[in-house]
């Protein structure tokens, strides 16, 4: 009979064995759904990415969208409103028209300049203090001024709202407190933020961190400061508007721009104003992450050249007139499709524009660049003719013989 210790070394040999064979066998590929990323890869953020109830990151150009959570959730919306009260504002309102505040003004409450009834500021002043130090009695004052009322504004606001497809909002007042059917989505903010975003005067107000207006009556200005910190500590952050109340929470619509670059981020519901700050420039950052500086030509670089007509085998160096970059979105199919004439038309002149590169991405033109004869070709006369009508018969001589 075996004894125990010779059962035990069979044993342990047979796993030995049995693990070589394991180790030598080529590896079985990964099933479908496996959650293993390729080296290099870049992993799209999960739910714990940023603590906002509800967010979105969309490129300021096109509208695409980057990231989202709960993005078409409805939601209070607090000072973000804002947004929306300057830019119906800018459109109805000259900027040197001079506003009366009235007694509604004044009693706005909240976040304020302390405008009392008659006081007289122009329109740039009220909107200064709407868009960088979030005025609630400011809200008022331009409401009442563009529309007549308050509630003849808001009507302006959702029919705006309508105009740009922002099917998720829908505001009752000017300003962004707490009320029954005041709520709009991330997405509709990102949308809302990327057109008043075109308009300079408001790119300008909401990129602004400290500002000073008139204070009638006093010996002083009234200073104003901007309630979005990341303004000044983030030197790519040019926008737009904060907000808060105890029903959104913290709540911030920023943006932020690399060379020809912009994105935008909404996050909505967060706890504190600084894990708003952290979760927006989180976002802002992971955007950036995705797209790729890319040069495409640069200034003075020969692309193509053309058959200069009447010689033989004679062409134009065709340059460039500029250096031709562009940030492109990682994967985005891209195309460089150079346009020239069938013929050149002499005479040539240097630096003359002949043709064009353009780069399209996804099917859309995304920039384009002159290009430029690289040296003079004179006209086309009787003598350029004839030499060039002599020498293909002297060539087709020569091959006939």
């Amino acid at each position: 009979m075996p004894s125990d210790t010779s059962i035990s070394v069979k044993a342990l040999l047979l796993v030995f064995f049995s693990a070589l064979l394991l180790l030598s066998a080529p590896s079985a590929p990964a099933l479908a759904g496996s959650s293993s990323i390729p080296e290099g890869a870049k992993a799209a953020p999960g739910d714990g990415f940023i603590q906002a109830k509800a967010a979105v990151l969309v490129d300021a150009a096109d509208g695409r969208v980057i990231y989202a959570k709960n993005a078409d959730e409805r939601r209070p919306m607090a000072s973000t409103t804002k947004i929306m009260t300057g830019l119906v504002a800018l459109e109805k309102l000259p900027l040197d028209r001079v506003v009366t505040a009235s007694k509604r003004a004044d009693a706005a409450g909240e976040s304020e300049i302390w405008l009392v009834p008659g006081e007289r500021l122009t329109v740039e002043e009220l909107l200064e203090a709407l868009l960088v130090k979030s005025a609630n009695d400011a809200a008022v004052a331009l409401a009442e001024a563009a529309s007549g009322s308050v509630e003849a504004f808001v009507d302006d606001m959702n029919a705006k709202a309508r105009e740009l497809g922002l099917n998720d909002t829908h505001f009752m007042n000017p300003h962004g407190l707490d009320v029954e059917g005041h709520y709009t989505s991330a997405r509709d903010l990102a949308e809302l933020g990327r057109h008043a975003m075109k308009n300079e005067t408001f790119r300008k107000l909401v990129g602004t961190q400290r500002a000073t207006i008139s204070w009638p009556g006093r010996d002083y200005d009234r200073v104003l400061e901007n309630h979005n910190h990341l303004l000044g500590e983030v030197s790519w952050v040019d926008g737009i508007k904060t907000g808060y109340t105890s029903d959104a929470g913290y709540c911030l619509v920023g943006s932020g721009t690399k060379g020809d670059l912009g994105l935008i981020a909404v996050t909505l519901g967060e706890t504190t104003a600084a894990q708003r700050d952290a979760d927006t420039v989180k976002l802002l950052e992971y955007g950036f992450s995705k797209y790729k500086d890319t040069v495409f030509v640069e200034e003075r670089e020969q692309v193509t050249a053309l058959p200069i007509p009447y010689t033989i085998e004679e062409e134009l160096p065709l340059v460039t007139a500029g250096r031709l970059e562009a940030s492109i979105f990682e994967d985005d199919a891209v195309e460089k499709v150079v346009s020239v004439p069938e013929e050149l038309e002499l005479p040539v002149e240097k630096g003359a524009t002949v043709g064009k590169v353009q780069i399209r991405v996804g099917g859309e033109l995304h920039g384009e660049v002159d290009l430029l004869a690289a040296e003079a070709v004179g006209p086309a006369t009787l003598g350029v003719k004839a030499r060039y009508f002599w020498d293909r018969f002297m060539l087709w001589l020569g091959s006939s013989v």
